[in-house]
């Protein structure tokens, strides 16, 4: 055993010194991790616009005037339609993330700072479930925009008097039918006494404006509960938290990647300088040689995964399994031995196994989600990747990361790597006892 260390620790020293292997091992993929960690962080930024469907059924110059304040926020784009129903598939199927329905005769209390503003006809909106911030976001710009209608109503002497008319008109219908007509004639004075405050200080929250009297409502909001259809991909993607739980499992197979073309060029070097003859000779029998070589890669990748997991942590990946997450790592590291023992015997000279290696690793990561995340493959390149080692790996770091794997869950992601790793171990180590390596 203290044989096949000391070849590990030589081996793992004179990577170390190879500064464009070291590159590829540790910095192209952390390059590739930040590169497309940014890039699906600002899918979901939030300085995008909310994108809104509207419904309009009043059509009224007062509805056109809302929707108008809507769009002067700078902070909204929609799309308007006619039918309800098809309004609320937009929202269902995610392709708006909010939606408001303008019911007919809103137009004629749109802007009425009134005690019954509540029983006029409700503004209807309703939000993307799976989109909190914008439902926030659409609730403030409603409310905005119904604090612009009611500085519109108070914008002419002929709008105040109208809405004059009907609160006295309203007040005496209370009184006619109501026990305490005291209690009416004082909301009234309340509310007539509020307006010119109001008009000096706006400030709208929730649908209340500050220092009203109770029961003073600026709009009447009805809340619609959409029941979102996710699809396959986005129930797939549903336990994400962080953009880095995606980018980062591709980023560590690269390193991995790295690591074993690093290692098959090396042994490709030592056999045609004759280093592994002259380990022979030391004496060392084949199998410690082989046994150093394949523990130095080994070692080598745990430390590559342990690097960018501890890297990705400081960006904000949040692993929802550690155990399960060193499970992958081991079970990477064994399987990816294999494949360098394999690689190395590809050819008989350091061009042929550094060219065939790299070749061989970009198919394997181009259809195995080092370039493209598994989540977002169509289904043909999804079905071609299981014979790819990276999708294995890619899938085991994701099962414990972010896809909430169980143990037996795992247990196929990982058995299939320490398969192939054993698989390949066993056919390199063969093949160059074959060719009397040694």
């Amino acid at each position: 055993m203290k044989q096949i260390l000391q070849i590990a620790f030589k081996d793992i020293r004179l990577i170390s010194r190879d500064w464009m292997g070291m590159f590829f091992i540790f910095f192209f993929p952390l390059m590739m991790g930040l590169f497309f960690g940014f890039i699906f962080g600002g899918m979901s930024s939030e300085n995008a616009d909310l994108e809104l469907v509207i419904v309009d059924h009043d059509k009224s110059e007062m509805s056109g005037k809302f929707v108008a304040a809507l769009n002067e926020t700078g902070n909204v784009t929609f799309n308007m339609r006619d039918d309800d129903q098809l309004a609320m598939d937009d929202i269902r199927k995610g392709r708006r993330a909010g939606l408001i329905i303008i019911p007919e005769g809103y137009g004629e209390t749109a802007g009425i700072f009134w005690p019954q503003a509540e029983e006029s006809p409700p503004l209807k909106i309703a939000t993307d479930p799976s989109r909190q911030a914008e439902a926030g976001m659409l609730e403030g710009l409603v409310m905005q925009a119904a604090g612009k209608l009611m500085q519109e109503r108070f914008s002419s002497t002929e709008s105040v008097q109208e809405m004059h008319e009907k609160m006295e008109q309203q007040i005496a219908e209370e009184m006619d039918n109501s026990e305490v007509p005291i209690d009416v004639m004082k909301r009234f004075s309340e509310g007539m006494d509020f307006l010119g405050q109001w008009l000096e200080n706006q400030n709208v929250e929730d649908g209340q404006v500050d220092g009203a009297p109770e029961g003073f409502n600026l709009i009447n909001v009805e809340k619609i509960d959409v029941t979102r259809e996710l699809s396959p991909q986005q129930q797939e993607l549903s336990g994400l938290r962080s953009p880095w739980d995606i980018s980062f499992p591709s980023a560590i197979l690269w390193g991995v990647l790295g690591c074993v073309a690093t290692f098959a060029i090396s042994i490709v070097k030592e056999r045609s300088e004759g280093t592994l003859t002259r380990l022979q000779v030391a004496p060392i029998g084949r199998t410690r040689i082989l046994g150093g070589k394949a523990t130095a890669c080994f070692l080598t990748v745990i430390a590559v995964n342990t690097v960018l997991i501890a890297i990705g942590l400081a960006f904000g990946m949040r692993p929802q399994s550690y155990g399960l997450l060193a499970m992958a790592v081991v079970s990477m590291a064994v399987c990816f031995v294999g494949i360098m023992m394999l690689m190395s015997v590809v050819g008989k000279t350091e061009e042929a196994v550094s060219g065939a290696g790299w070749g061989i690793n970009v198919v394997m990561a181009m259809f195995g989600g080092g370039m493209m995340p598994l989540a977002f493959m169509p289904g043909i390149m999804k079905t071609i990747s299981n014979f790819s080692p990276v999708k294995w790996g890619v899938l085991s770091l994701e099962g414990a990361i972010w896809r909430g794997f169980s143990l037996n869950e795992m247990l196929l992601p990982c058995g299939v790597l320490i398969a192939v790793g054993i698989t390949g171990l066993g056919l390199g180590s063969w093949i160059l006892n074959r060719r009397q390596v040694f």
